[in-house]
């Protein structure tokens, strides 16, 4: 998480010289475009970035700076949260995991992360905006779709899960090539799982 987009070595065997245990990230990153990013919430229902909006728009920042060692970015934060929701409640429920994805994202301090993908801010934007909350994905063709595939997986029970996985991706990105790429990665880890 630390070296995430670093594209220029020196400067990551500068900031990051050995890389054998987990490491905060240096506020400064040298390769950060998070300044060319924009995010305005048009009300309270798309406020989330709390604290972290005021570093956005400026050059140099480190899209994840404010995490510990260690520490989750904000997409598998909610892929733990969507594990232990289905544990909870013993099944999964599209609609009632995107309220409490809504609660979760609308929490202040719940994330402590700098940077949200496009695919958030684009929810969040329709969301504000009062459109159906299982319609507020985009096309976002980023692998940031993946994310929540592996821990919605492990949290069912065995079966074949492939169109509740692409339901479940739907919900944030409507995107072709996303849920072809979802569906592989389900039979990969059904794959796997059975031997």
């Amino acid at each position: 998480m630390p070296v995430h987009w670093y594209y220029d070595r020196d400067a990551l065997d500068r900031d990051y010289p050995e890389l054998d245990r987990y490491l905060p990230p240096c506020s400064h990153h040298p390769d950060s475009i998070l300044w060319r990013s924009e995010y305005t919430p048009l009300n309270k229902k798309g406020e989330i970035l709390h604290d972290q909006a005021r570093f956005w728009g400026q050059r140099g920042i480190h899209y994840h700076q404010n995490l510990k060692a260690g520490e989750n970015t904000v997409n598998f934060k909610l892929a733990q949260a969507l594990h232990d929701e289905i544990e909870l409640k013993g099944s999964y429920d599209s609609t009632n995991w995107v309220k409490k994805y809504i609660e979760l994202m609308l929490t202040p301090n719940w994330h402590n992360d700098t940077y949200l993908e496009e695919y958030h801010r684009a929810f969040f934007t329709r969301y504000a905006q009062g459109k159906n909350i299982l319609k507020c994905g985009i096309s976002d063709e980023h692998i940031g779709g993946l994310a929540t595939v592996p821990s919605l997986l492990a949290a069912l029970p065995a079966g074949d899960h492939r169109q509740t996985i692409k339901t479940h991706v739907t919900l944030t990105h409507r995107n072709s090539n996303v849920l072809r790429a979802a569906d592989c990665l389900v039979r990969l880890l059904q794959f796997i799982a059975n031997g």
